[in-house]
């Protein structure tokens, strides 16, 4: 298999920087996912690590070797393309056998792995069907198939599930993580979709105007953001815009009327009377007091909907709005007041930066 490294990649067209100084390491078999919002330059980075785009400055590697120059064909790379780009005129085996034909494989053995890879994306027995004929998830299945059945050493996946619906979404984007998984392909997938992203990766890069903000496992980018754009892009949550009042170990800031205590922070921009933002997990919330060490807070309700598994709630403290996740099994009445708890581990204080 192939590790990538991408080490100052730079891209522009004409005045736009598509990417901005990147240096990343995909690790052999690892699931890498780069994920921003739209036009941060992800599918750019994707394209210039298969060879379809060529850097403006910076270098590209497989496996320690300098492969910036070579082109696209020579790099032995799969893609999965957004709008999955099969050939209305063929069948599902002739779209797969595409790139088996190309190479010249023996009709014998094209046809085997033809059927061997139809059956690994569930499609065995639909070989004889046009593309019109199937569904849209049984689409996406024949454009992943046609990659890998040229084995390839990098797979790369530009937005596949987007045109699907949110069911079948969940469901192929489990089965491209468990295809991934048997076969230990190095994957690197773009999307904008946070859930689907922390769902499939092994590490996730986050972008943001062509830069890399931070890498991380899912659990890493979500609890420990490095920076405040990483912070409010990942999951849901309230921004604050507080003030340190005492620092060290453990800092306290203060918010409006609100004061949390002994909220930890490791950056060392954080320092007395800073200006901070605090980011704050409806799902941290609780309404009954934790063991742990927890801040307070009580406030008004203003607004509450029953989500089935939870109720989001929202309160406000002394004219600043809270977002809470609370249990599904009480009602929460417009105009009377809920106490709330949060960990004093799980208030995210960051510096402040304009986004």
């Amino acid at each position: 298999m192939v590790e990538v490294r991408l080490e100052g990649v730079t891209k522009r067209f004409g005045e736009v920087l598509a990417a901005d100084d990147v240096n990343l390491t995909i690790n052999d078999g690892e699931f890498f996912t780069l994920l921003g919002p739209s036009g941060c330059g992800k599918t750019t980075t994707m394209r210039i690590i298969a060879g379809l785009e060529y850097p403006t400055e910076g270098k590209v590697y497989y496996n320690g070797v300098d492969v910036t120059q070579l082109p696209s064909f020579r790099r032995n790379t799969g893609m999965v393309f957004q709008n999955y780009a099969l050939w209305p005129h063929m069948t599902v085996s002739e779209n797969v056998a595409y790139g088996l034909n190309v190479r010249k494989t023996p009709r014998e053995e094209a046809r085997r792995r033809v059927d061997e890879m139809l059956e690994l994306v569930h499609l065995g027995g639909l070989g004889d069907r046009f593309p019109n004929q199937l569904s849209g998830g049984q689409q996406q299945r024949v454009a992943l198939a046609r990659v890998l059945v040229i084995n390839p050493g990098i797979l790369l996946l530009d937005e596949p599930l987007s045109n699907l619906d949110a069911k079948l979404r969940v469901e192929m984007r489990e089965e491209i993580k468990e295809i991934q998984r048997r076969l230990g392909i190095t994957t690197v997938y773009v999307t904008h979709d946070q859930e689907e992203a922390m769902a499939v990766s092994d590490r996730v890069a986050i972008q943001d105007k062509g830069r890399i903000m931070q890498v991380g496992t899912p659990h890493e980018v979500y609890d420990r953001p490095g920076n405040l754009f990483v912070a409010t892009f990942i999951g849901k949550g309230t921004l604050l815009e507080g003030t340190v009042e005492s620092c060290g170990d453990l800092t306290g800031v203060r918010v409006g009327d609100m004061l949390f205590e002994g909220v930890t922070t490791c950056d060392e921009e954080v320092t007395e009377g800073s200006k901070v933002a605090c980011v704050l997990r409806p799902e941290y919330f609780t309404v009954r007091e934790p063991p742990e060490p927890s801040n307070s807070v009580e406030g008004t309700i203003e607004w509450s909907a029953f989500v089935g598994p939870i109720t989001e709630v929202r309160i406000n403290v002394g004219g600043v709005s809270l977002l809470v996740d609370a249990p599904p099994d009480r009602e929460y009445e417009t105009g009377s007041t809920l106490r709330v708890y949060i960990p004093k581990r799980k208030t995210i204080v960051l510096p402040w930066m304009e986004l």
